[in-house]
């Protein structure tokens, strides 16, 4: 047995060989088809050097490989293609001067902003008659339907409907800055 296995490792190197005789022989074939895929010759270089090393150590590559030719051309191709997809993920961004790194997290600014904001809406809110409060937060906040409110609440559903969107336009007017607040009459 010892042999045979001999003999498959002796055929597996052979073939190996060949493959790696090939791309060596068609090696700017082989570049302008990975240039095609990836648009730079310095990452095409890149591809067909990393099909090089994996015909020399791939244990994969069987003993008889019908198409040579075809074979390394699809593994360039393939790793071209690989290479494509990892770019495309890892976008680098070239920054200028002055500019700041793109996040998906607000910075500081812009969090501060949100907390003035959110400081104008609850300031607005404490100033909402009790009822017109508990109103808009059931409708809102708990996701009533208004028909369920204006059960609740003893009023007509037209009533609760005009509370909401009168408190909506309030707390609307309070974070586009106006300096005074919209007085709402008690019931």
């Amino acid at each position: 047995m010892p042999h045979d296995e001999s003999k498959q490792a002796d055929a597996c190197a052979a073939a190996r060989l060949k493959l790696l005789s090939y791309l060596v022989n068609e090696r700017e074939v082989l570049l302008c088809d990975a240039m095609r895929i990836l648009g730079s010759r310095d990452r095409a270089e890149d591809v067909v050097q990393d099909a090089a090393i994996r015909c020399m150590e791939s244990r994969a590559i069987a003993d008889q490989i019908n198409s040579p030719r075809g074979f390394v051309r699809r593994m360039v191709q393939n790793l071209a293609l690989d290479q494509c997809r990892r770019s495309a993920r890892e976008k680098i961004v070239v920054l200028e001067p002055g500019e700041e790194l793109p996040c998906s997290r607000p910075n500081t600014e812009r969090q501060m902003e949100a907390k003035e904001d959110l400081a104008r809406v609850v300031s607005q809110m404490d100033n909402l008659p009790p009822q017109h409060r508990r109103i808009f937060l059931s409708h809102r906040i708990d996701d009533c339907l208004q028909k369920d409110v204006a059960r609740r609440f003893g009023l007509s559903p037209a009533r609760i409907n005009g509370i909401i969107a009168q408190t909506q336009t309030q707390l609307l007017a309070a974070l586009q800055d106006d300096p005074a607040p919209l007085a709402i009459a008690a019931e």
